[in-house]
């Protein structure tokens, strides 16, 4: 039975038994989907909060259950590139080499809306994010449901998404009908979201693992300011952060940053760049393990955006500030 929140904090929310689902039960995943209740499955970015997209009562229950604003879109998740294909307007035919070569995969495209697509899950507009994951689980939910899944980052509206089981469990326990166990997401940061309604053109509207370059490389459409960023999922509102404050430090700050955070924190945490995979990978489930450690201040090493667009664009939308001498003195005790 999915839960039916109350209340606007989901403190008061009905609550009912979570199933946990190993990897290896894709189907039953599947039968609960095409059944209406909510489940979180795994892909390689981070784990959503999947509903069956053709049902608008399912669909609805993922905004009580996230307590996320009505007006954010949701992202519909395909089994095979195929599906995605059949969606295209005779306009965006030229959309079909991008599609070949990038899904399945972290890549959102932004298209107009079919008929059959209920408002709810385009937040009112008239354009709809798909995408087809690359983890073979979560397609084998998709066609064991039997429909496509619209399905946003399973985390509560504003915290970083959950990118392991147990994070997963501890965002979603009781508000969901079942969690299915698929591990570390690989990549760790949502999909690159990508605008192709206007013919010629492409606009990045949220940065990710592949980049304006590789998209650039497999299109001949030019890129594009993003005019629309409305039109993307997970952008109108904060996301991405923690019960802890967070800093965002340049390397050559990061000394002073840390002797500063030693004096006036209780219990800091810090987190380095090294190989960007393996930071990327790793942000989200740090900040949980910082909050479950009582840590009362979180200092992140800032990337040039040039080099990992998408980690840069998390490390900025979590952060309460930027280093500056005083800052962290500042937010610990405001």
């Amino acid at each position: 039975m999915t839960v039916r929140a109350r209340g606007g904090d989901g403190d008061g929310a009905s609550r009912s038994r979570t199933r946990r689902l190993t990897e290896y039960e894709g189907a039953a995943a599947g039968r609960l989907l095409a059944a209406g209740e909510l489940v979180v499955i795994p892909t390689e970015t981070v784990y959503g909060l999947a509903a069956a997209a053709d049902d608008p009562a399912a669909v609805g229950e993922i905004f009580r259950a996230k307590e996320r604003p009505a007006d954010n879109p949701l992202i519909v998740h395909y089994a095979d590139p195929v599906s995605v294909l059949s969606l295209l307007p005779a306009a965006l035919e030229d959309v079909e080499t991008l599609i070949t070569a990038l899904m399945p995969g972290p890549l959102t495209l932004v298209i107009p809306a079919p008929a059959w697509v209920p408002r709810i899950v385009t937040g009112g507009l008239e354009t709809v994010a798909v995408r087809v994951p690359a983890l073979s689980v979560t397609r084998e939910i998709i066609r064991a449901a039997g429909r496509p899944v619209a399905a946003p980052s399973a985390n509560r509206s504003g915290r970083p998404s959950p990118t392991t089981f147990e994070m997963a469990l501890t965002e979603m326990d009781g508000r969901v009908a079942a969690i299915l166990d698929g591990g570390q997401c690989r990549i760790g940061i949502e999909s690159t979201v990508v605008d192709v309604c206007t013919p010629g053109v492409f606009s990045v509207l949220r940065p990710g693992q592949i980049t304006a370059d590789d998209i650039a490389a497999h299109t001949h459409r030019r890129p594009a300011p993003a005019a629309r960023i409305g039109h993307s999922p997970g952008t109108r509102y904060r996301h991405y952060h923690p019960e802890v404050p967070v800093v965002v430090v340049p390397p050559q700050d990061w000394d002073a940053a840390w002797e500063e955070a030693r004096t006036v924190c209780r219990e800091p945490r810090a987190l380095r760049a090294g190989e960007i995979g393996t930071y990327t990978a790793g942000l989200f489930r740090f900040f949980a393990e910082a909050e479950a450690a009582g840590a009362d201040c979180i200092l992140v090493e800032d990337v040039p955006e040039a080099r990992a667009p998408g980690l840069h664009d998390r490390l900025h939308r979590a952060a309460d500030r930027n280093y500056r001498p005083g800052v962290i003195q500042e937010l610990v005790t405001s």
